[in-house]
Formats: structure tokens, sequence, C-alpha cells
């Protein structure tokens, strides 16, 4: 044998070593503003909502019962996902991204998508994007959309820019405006937030087929694939957020109204594409994970359907205190399922911290079995593989920052829930505003503060929450 062929040989079974024989595909599902309790799997009552794919993913993997998100807001969730890396070391440091802001991801940050590209995975994003198109503000949408997912290390892009009802009233197609036939806009309607949607010259979204267009998309991109090649599709629901606009198909089977219908639309896509794959022969070896971007908003207009759901006995968000925007759990506790056939046995329950940023660290390990150095890549992620293996091993996360809309962070440890009043400017202190401390073993809905009478445990969770807030990772940072 010759020396290069020797060398080749010595690369490709090191190549070999790093993927596993068969390397996975990964499926995210994220849904939008999907409460704690808002599936049967998580205790809703199946009188009001049935959710069986939802019930499926829980009785053929891991649920989690301590599932939390980085944010109680949209985009600072997104943004964390995807970089592992907490959304308030960026330019965000309260609120989301809004309509016309330019992308928040810098393209040079390394994401779930271009990470994998470097193992030879396939990716697209379909769904809510909602963390902002172009390198600057910008006017609309007209020309090419760049940078954008493609610019990330996903290789197809079908996206809704920013919510169900933004005023561009569109879809993106990788770099450019779905089905666009002129630059021509003329300003129409009016959109749920109360300003005239933009009127570009391209086929206008219709909010009660929104997700039954996505999850076609993302079906015809499954059908597409090349099965030789691994696949990561990140599927970001449009479903549940307002307006509640559940499908013709959907409407009128629940008994928790129009949102419960809209639930139903998240669980019939889920099944939709959970059969996909099967016809496909790839479910097997598929790690599909289900989770959303926040808890359930609950507002206080007693006619919106989010109330009435509410009203009827469903309770979005469990037994945990807030709702979306909020810095209680209620904004943060989400359903958190991992099905992964081929090699996690199903039905079971960890009740180990894991959050929306450990979904990067997670995906490295298993496809490279290490995870990526802090300074290179996901800071602030920790992998929870090992509680797919084991669910009842202790969690690698000791610790996790939760930010609300107006930028209060709030520091997870041990029993502990320590909520810091610092607001980022220009926010204002309101009244109300304090430090808080939960002991969430005893009081898991949060209902009595008891920082006074533990001034030590408040203390030294301001030092970790300090440490971590000048440390560019996290993932370095000890409890004591």
């Amino acid at each position: 044998m010759g020396r290069a062929s020797s060398i080749l040989l010595a690369i490709f079974a090191t190549t070999s070593t790093t993927l596993s024989e068969e390397p996975p595909n990964f499926v995210v599902y994220l849904a939008d503003d999907y409460g704690y309790g808002s599936s049967n799997a998580y205790g809703a009552d199946p009188e009001l909502i049935r959710t069986p794919n939802l019930n499926r993913l829980a009785a053929e993997g891991v649920r989690f019962t301590r599932g939390f998100t980085t944010g109680s807001v949209c985009s600072p969730t997104r943004y964390g996902l995807l970089t592992g890396r907490y959304s308030w070391r960026s330019r965000l440091k309260r609120g989301v991204v809004n309509s016309y802001d330019a992308m928040l991801i810098d393209t040079d940050r390394t994401t779930i998508a271009s990470w994998l590209s470097e193992y030879g995975y396939q990716s697209a994003a379909i769904g809510k994007w909602h963390l902002g198109y172009k390198s600057r503000r910008f006017d609309n949408l007209l020309g090419e959309v760049s940078p954008g997912p493609l610019d990330l290390g996903f290789d197809y892009h079908f996206g809704v820019p920013n919510n169900m009802d933004d005023l561009h009233k569109i879809y993106i197609e990788n770099r450019g405006v779905f089905g666009l036939r002129s630059n021509r806009m003329s300003k129409y309607g009016r959109s749920f937030y109360g300003k005239p949607y933009d009127g570009y010259d391209a086929p206008q979204r219709v909010t009660t087929k929104v997700m039954e267009d996505l999850t076609g998309r993302a079906i015809k991109w499954i059908d597409r694939l090349d099965t030789e090649t691994p696949f990561f599709l990140y599927f970001s629901s449009v479903a549940v957020h307002h307006p509640i606009s559940p499908s013709e198909r959907m409407r009128g089977t629940s008994n928790a109204g129009a949102y419960g219908d809209f639930i139903h639309d998240i669980d019939y896509s889920v099944g939709q594409l959970l059969e996909a794959l099967e016809h496909r022969g790839l479910d097997k070896n598929t790690v599909f994970l289900f989770t959303s971007d926040n808890g359930g908003d609950i507002p206080t207009d007693p006619d919106r359907p989010e109330v009435q759901a509410q009203s009827a006995g469903l309770s979005l968000n469990g037994h945990h205190r807030g709702d979306k925007h909020t810095i209680y759990n209620g904004g943060f506790a989400v359903p958190f399922m991992v099905r992964w056939p081929q090699k996690v046995d199903g039905g079971q329950t960890s009740d180990g911290l894991v959050n929306t940023a450990d979904i990067f660290a997670t995906i490295a390990e298993i496809v490279s079995k290490d995870v990526p150095r802090s300074e290179s890549a996901a800071p602030d992620s920790f992998s929870f593989y090992k509680l797919l293996e084991n669910p009842n091993a202790n969690s690698n996360r000791p610790h996790a920052v939760l930010r609300d809309v107006r930028g209060r962070h709030a520091l997870l440890f041990e029993n502990w829930k320590y909520i810091d009043d610092t607001l980022p400017p220009p926010e204002k202190p309101r009244k109300g505003d304090a430090k808080e401390l939960y002991d969430l073993s005893s009081d898991p809905s949060e209902t009595s503060n008891v920082i006074d009478d533990h001034p030590k445990i408040a203390q030294r969770a301001q030092t970790i929450l300090e440490t971590i807030r000048t440390q560019p990772f996290s993932r370095n940072v000890a409890l004591d």
C-alpha cells in the first residue's frame, strides 16, 4: 500500500471515530408562546385539549420537568438556542428584535447549523425567525435579504420574519421575499398591532393557513433530502402566538375555545413531521426535540382566547407563577421532550435542570462525543446528553440565567431562584421592583419571597450572577 493511500485510510478512520457510524438527524421543534401546562403530557385535561402526538414524544422519549428558556419573550430564546449564548451578551439587553431590525446574530458567530455543516450536515430553518435580517435597520425587505439564516450555516430558509401577524405579511425564502412579482408596495388593511400591512407585491400570508404552509414546506424539504447525508431541521411554529388563528381543520375541535384549537394545530404539525420521517425511514435515528420559546401569554382582556381557555380550566403555564414577559417561572418553564428511538428508552422523566441554550452543546456531544471549547462556540451551553442516557443522573448545568422582557435577570441554582432588580438603560424601576428569593423545593409557584430570611444565600446568588455577567462564558463558573 502506498503512502498516499495509507494517509487517506488514516484520515477516514479518524473521521469515522469522530462521527458515529450512522450520525443521527436532528429536528428541533420550537413552539411559540406555548406554556408548560398546555399539553396532556404536562397535565392538561384531555377533556379540554388532546395532544396525542406530543404525548407520543413523552411516551417514546424523555420528558423533562425542569426545562427552561433563556428569555420570557421570543428573540432572546431563539438567539440562545441557535448560538448557545445568552442574548444579553449581545446588543439585545431588553425587549425583542423588531420588524425592521438588523439580524441579531453576527455572521462570524458559530451556530448549531454552521457547526454541524463542518460534519457534513444539511440544514434548514423553517418557520418563525424573529432574529432580524440584513446588516442594518431597514425600511423593507425588497432586494437581497442578506445577511440572514443562510449566512449562519443554514442551507435553506422559509420563514415568517417576526410573528404570525407582523406588518410584512409575507414569507421569506432563502434570500428574498417569496413569490415577489415587483418592487411595488401598497399599504393595506390593519394588523393585530393596529398598523397597516406593508403591502408587498407578493403572496400574502393567511393567518389560518400559516401552520399548514410551514409544516408543508418542512415535509417537502425532508422529502427532497439525500438520505445518506444527516440533516438538522430547525422548525419554529407560529402557534400559539397571537392573533389566535386556528386552522379550518382544527377550529372547534377542543373544549378550550380557539386557543385550544390552535394547540391542536401544533400537535397535528408534530404528527405530520413524525409521519414524514417515518415515511422516509428516518425516524429511528432522528433526535426529535420539542420545546417552546417562552411560557404562555395570559392577557388581561377577558375577551382574548388565551383568557377564555384559562377560564375553561386550561392552566396554560401549569403551577408556575406569571406568564410570558414576566420574571417568574410562568415565563420560562416550558415543555421539553426528546425522542430518539435508536438510542433513548421511552416513557422516562428527568428532573435535571435543562435550558434551551443547552441544545447546542448536546447536539455537539452526540455528534462529536465532545462539546466545543467555550472560547470558540456555545459559551453558555451545557450538554444534557447524559440525561438522555440516564434521566436520573445529575444535570451538567449548575445554574441558569433568565432574562425577562425588561432586561431583568434571575438566577436558578440548586433549589433556589434569585431575582435581581438591576435594569439595563433606558428601563426605569417600577413600583414593586425588588430583589427576590424563592425556595423552589418548597415553593415551586414562587408565592413567598424569603430573601429577608436568607441574606447569605441572596448574597451568594448575586455574586454568582455578577461572575457570569462579567465572564464571556458561564460553562466554567462554579457555584462555590
